[in-house]
């Protein structure tokens, strides 16, 4: 199993859009995370691919906050396990590699300073590097990490009637199907900020209206994989995200 996990992993850095920043990521970054990374984030696995697919999503992070130009929240655990043990084992190589790949250092910020609209700005800013049209309800890549990796206590996104709904995952990395409508990434919110087409309000609005009676309870688009239970407690920009960063002002 293992060797077929690194196969994964060298396909994963072949392939990706991040082809040329993984390979500048230092040598021992991935040794060190395997090492520290299981005393922060319980149950996290620290194969190959798991951490090429979650070096590709903070890379991923990283791109939105240079593209934004705001402040951004990181809605995963899996990418903030690589973040986490970068800043711990070399924080100058990891300034030194922002400024050569994403122009600037990106500074991390704790869950609780960030601005209300930190997750709205990384949602927008993921849309548009990833090329879905305002007329989809398509998650972005780095909003799906948690749930593919099915990451322990991750963030779990899911597209569900036309709605952006979250769930913490379980210790199984599992959520979907508790997951609840996301203030910060309400419908309404993102056709406001111009993230999505009006019409999907419209066409939202009716679906409600028509399962009014209960019978229906719409369709789940899924950002990538999930499942079983776990659930968002509260709003504000400590729901969705774990750490972030940001290269300009709110």
């Amino acid at each position: 199993m293992k060797w077929i996990l690194e196969l994964r992993a060298a396909r994963l850095r072949r392939t990706s859009p991040w082809q040329a920043a993984l390979a500048d990521l230092p040598a021992g970054l991935q040794s060190y995370w395997r090492a520290s990374a299981p005393r922060e984030f319980e149950g996290i696995r620290t194969d190959a691919f798991f951490f090429a697919r979650a070096a590709e999503g903070l890379l991923r992070f990283f791109d939105a906050v240079r593209h934004s130009g705001r402040p951004c929240a990181l809605p995963s655990e899996a990418a903030d396990s690589v973040w986490h043990a970068w800043l711990r084992w070399n924080p100058a190589s990891l300034e030194r590699f922002c400024v050569r790949h994403f122009g600037a250092a990106v500074p991390h910020v704790e869950r609780a300073a960030l601005a209300g609209n930190a997750l709205l700005h990384t949602f927008a800013a993921c849309r548009e590097r990833d090329g879905i049209k305002p007329r989809s309800m398509r998650l972005p890549a780095l909003f799906g990490l948690d749930a593919l990796l099915r990451m322990p206590g991750g963030h779990g996104y899911w597209s569900r009637a036309g709605e952006v709904v979250h769930a913490r995952l379980n210790e199984r990395g599992r959520g979907m199907w508790r997951a609840q409508p996301h203030p910060e990434l309400a419908l309404a919110v993102l056709v406001a900020a111009g993230v999505v087409d009006r019409h999907l309000l419209a066409a939202h609005l009716g679906r409600r209206e028509a399962g009014a009676d209960g019978n229906s309870c719409g369709g789940m688009v899924c950002a990538d994989g999930g499942g079983g239970d776990g659930g968002c407690d509260g709003g504000g920009s400590g729901c969705g995200s774990s750490c972030g960063g940001g290269c300009g002002g709110d």
